[in-house]
């Protein structure tokens, strides 16, 4: 009886050579495969969370707006709470300082939207794990929240609402210099023409984020100038499109796409938002 031939120790390590390398080659696909995977269920996150704007929108206590709970403020009195302990569990005053937190659970509050909608895949970030939403008026905290809403409560825009510009930006992934932890040391100029390119840090390697526009639809912007056309001043890589994730430097160049950032005070749980004009966007967080 014939033995079956044995493979040489040479034949070995050239296969264990060959599947290495196809190994090598594969996972940064299979990686980046993932990834893109993890981006559409993101926009398909943001593009419900639209939905539930419109439908706050219909029955809202000032009709046809998107949620914007709290008064409007101007630029000497514009601190906004985000995750402030009292707002988790009592209603928000409609005379203290706003909180674009608490405008986001406001559809969740209704049952328009449910909290896991406002996890990005891509992200650490975990869902809110509140069993009953209609008792409370507030994100748990930073984790469970992925995505950076339109700051609604400056006096000098109007409130985003059913009838606003189809291309204004209302909701993306996070805010890089408040929840993405860049640096306060890092300017928003030199961020912009970095590696991070002023991106957000939901996705990997900064390469942009998923946007939510008025009409509803999301795009996914390799950039953040995105929106309304802005006054350009002397911005490195500007579109000339109002910056998302910036507000205005002064009240002379108010939609300025980006040379400002908010400021994030984590000990207090306070950010300051000041919005030039009707073109002027900030999200937070």
């Amino acid at each position: 009886m014939r033995r079956a031939k044995a493979f040489t120790m040479i034949e070995l390590l050239t296969v264990i050579a060959i599947v290495s390398i196809l190994v090598g080659i594969s996972l940064p696909n299979l990686s980046r495969s993932r990834e893109e995977a993890k981006r559409t269920v993101c926009a398909a996150n943001e593009r419900g969370i639209g939905q539930a704007f419109y439908l706050y929108a219909m029955e809202a206590p000032d009709p046809g707006h998107f949620p914007s709970i709290g008064p409007l403020v101007d630029a000497g009195s514009n601190n906004a709470h985000m995750f402030y302990s009292a707002d988790r569990t009592s209603e928000p005053s409609t005379t203290g300082a706003p909180s674009p937190t608490v405008d986001l659970w406001a559809v969740v509050r209704r049952d328009y939207s449910v909290p896991k909608q406002f996890i990005c895949p891509s992200t650490t970030d975990i869902p809110d794990p509140v069993a009953d939403t209609t008792v409370y008026f507030d994100f748990a905290s930073i984790k469970n929240l992925s995505y950076g809403y339109q700051f609604q409560h400056s006096q000098n825009r109007t409130i985003i609402g059913m009838s606003s510009e189809p291309t204004f930006p209302v909701l993306a992934d996070g805010n890089p210099y408040i929840k993405g932890g860049v640096s306060a040391g890092v300017s928003l100029p030199s961020d912009r023409t970095g590696s991070g390119r002023g991106n957000s840090t939901n996705h990997s390697d900064r390469e942009g984020q998923n946007v939510l526009y008025q009409d509803t639809h999301v795009e996914f912007e390799r950039g953040p100038d995105v929106g309304l056309p802005g006054k350009v001043q002397s911005v490195p890589r500007s579109r000339g499109r109002d910056n998302c994730y910036s507000y205005f430097v002064s009240i002379y160049d108010p939609v300025d796409p980006g040379v400002m950032k908010p400021e994030w005070v984590a000990s207090v749980g306070t950010a300051t938002v000041a919005l030039g004009g009707k073109s002027d966007a900030c999200l937070v967080p």
